[in-house]
């Protein structure tokens, strides 16, 4: 993968779990407080299910891609801990953890800045 090609795939992604959750919200009878603290859950646990299950995680070769692309490639190093763990379990596991982190960061900032241009709009 490419520069382009991996910004690409970040931006459809954060595109596609606006869309999930904003058509569950769509379905749910929720005052203003309520549906903001419920999307903020819903948009946790889509971004986390959607990048565990995402083809750039699940296959090994993208992982050194990723971390050359992404500006969060020590997301989490800087966040979640866990280095000597994934270290543990060989370099694999590592580039791994690493990746799974760095694109979940660089969707979850996709995601924020996208639902930032909806409510402006």
């Amino acid at each position: 993968m490419n520069n382009t090609e991996y910004w690409k795939e970040v931006n459809d992604t954060a595109e596609c779990i606006i869309s999930e959750i904003t058509d569950e919200i769509s379905t749910q009878p929720f005052s203003a407080t309520v549906e903001q603290g419920y999307r903020a859950e819903m948009t946790y646990e889509r971004l986390h299910e959607t990048i565990d299950s995402h083809e750039y995680i699940i296959y090994t070769h993208n992982h050194l891609p990723i971390l050359q692309h992404s500006p969060n490639d020590t997301y989490m190093v800087d966040n979640i801990g866990g280095l000597d763990e994934s270290l543990k379990q060989g370099l694999d596991t590592l580039h791994c953890h690493l990746a799974f982190w760095a694109f979940y960061a660089d969707v979850q900032e996709a995601v924020n800045d996208q639902l930032e241009k909806q409510e402006a709009a």
